[in-house]
């Protein structure tokens, strides 16, 4: 998703800002989908306003909780590893899921570094049966058309979660993801899904 967004003229960096619900809707609704990812929404803006001055380790030290709270990133991690899961060990599972939640937030840490007046707009929630619900949202550009970023969430014993974000409202960022990793582990391994998280990892935090 980051990387095709990437590729338009204005940097991903600069998309995105709060929506446009308050303090005061969020507690009236809180348990909701659209409150989940309003909320998200809310840590991002003031990490995008305070971005330079934070840094990169401070981006990503305010977004961790935040993404934590309002992502399911371990079950998130079981589908792109896909049935690679079950044959890992235990001590595997940890460490890939470490691995992919740091992974998760270093890339909204390094996108989400500057704030130039974009809007970022709620919109309807879609119930999807046996699937969850969809969120809508619209990323309003200053000069091109909105790009559409919807979220998935699901009800989990925790509460609703983020479980995948579609990029021009149809592109699924964790079947991207699946797609990836599954052709590492094909080709090289956990061992090599491992080293390439490390490596990107590694990339964001110092790229």
């Amino acid at each position: 998703m980051f990387d095709a967004l990437r590729s338009r003229p204005i940097r991903l960096s600069l998309l995105i800002i709060l929506s446009v619900l308050g303090s005061g809707d969020l507690a009236a609704q809180e348990v909701r989908p659209r409150a989940v990812v309003a909320s998200f929404q809310d840590t991002l803006l003031s990490t995008m306003k305070e971005a330079e001055s934070l840094g990169f380790k401070g981006r990503y030290q305010r977004l961790l909780p935040a993404m934590e709270k309002a992502f399911d990133l371990e079950q998130m991690t079981r589908i792109v590893a896909g049935g690679n899961w079950a044959k890992m060990h235990t001590t595997e599972q940890m460490q890939v899921v470490d691995l992919f939640r740091q992974f998760s937030v270093s890339t909204y840490a390094r996108a989400f570094s500057g704030y130039d007046g974009e809007q970022f707009e709620v919109g309807d929630e879609l119930a999807q049966p046996g699937i969850g619900t969809i969120v809508e949202t619209r990323l309003v550009l200053k000069s091109e058309p909105p790009i559409k970023l919807n979220y998935l969430l699901q009800d989990t014993p925790a509460g609703w979660k983020i479980m995948d974000v579609y990029l021009d409202g149809t592109i699924s960022e964790l079947a991207r993801r699946r797609g990836e990793f599954a052709s590492i582990i094909h080709n090289q391994g956990l061992t090599g899904l491992i080293a390439l998280l490390k490596k990107k990892n590694k990339e964001l935090a110092g790229g």
